[in-house]
């Protein structure tokens, strides 16, 4: 196994929960949630070699991340795929003794967070994951600032979103 395949191997295995997040946020259908999953980790191995270390590493993967999840949104939206709530799959074990409430609460979230416009979805899912406003702006490309605004903007349309529901 080359150095590549180990940096990667171990990266995939920090980060995939977060990744898997990412996928879900932007796609509801499980099918397409492997494929995206899939690509996802394509264009991390592949870039990789490219990682300059002028962020984290966890930074760089999720812009990895989010970036190829739209891509795969603007593709299924051009193809003319639509996606529907009863489409979504929540993760975790499905056992009897899981939470009710939570589990409602969290589809109503992840149902939510996809009706969102995709910059809004990229916003509160690298916010989600953690990153600070400064790892947020870099890996979007705007200021600390705006990472801001525009995060409570995502998060009054979410609340109003599922508030709805």
């Amino acid at each position: 196994m080359g150095n590549q395949d180990r940096i990667f191997n171990s990266a995939w295995q920090e980060y995939k929960a977060a990744i898997a997040r990412v996928v879900k946020s932007y796609e509801a259908i499980p099918a397409l949630q492997e494929e995206l999953q899939q690509d996802i980790a394509f264009a991390v191995w592949r870039s990789l070699p490219n990682f300059n270390q002028k962020s984290s590493l966890k930074t760089y993967i999720l812009s990895i991340a989010h970036n190829r999840a739209i891509s795969h949104v603007a593709k299924y939206a051009r193809e003319g795929v639509s996606l529907s709530s009863e489409d979504i799959v929540l993760a975790g074990d499905n056992s009897p003794v899981r939470d009710f409430e939570t589990g409602q609460k969290h589809s109503r979230l992840l149902s939510g967070l996809q009706k969102l416009p995709i910059g809004q979805r990229q916003i509160l899912g690298l916010a989600l994951e953690g990153l600070s406003y400064d790892e947020i702006a870099e890996a979007l490309g705007i200021t600390v600032n705006n990472v801001g605004v525009r995060l409570n903007r995502a998060k009054s349309a979410l609340k109003e979103v599922v508030e709805k529901q």
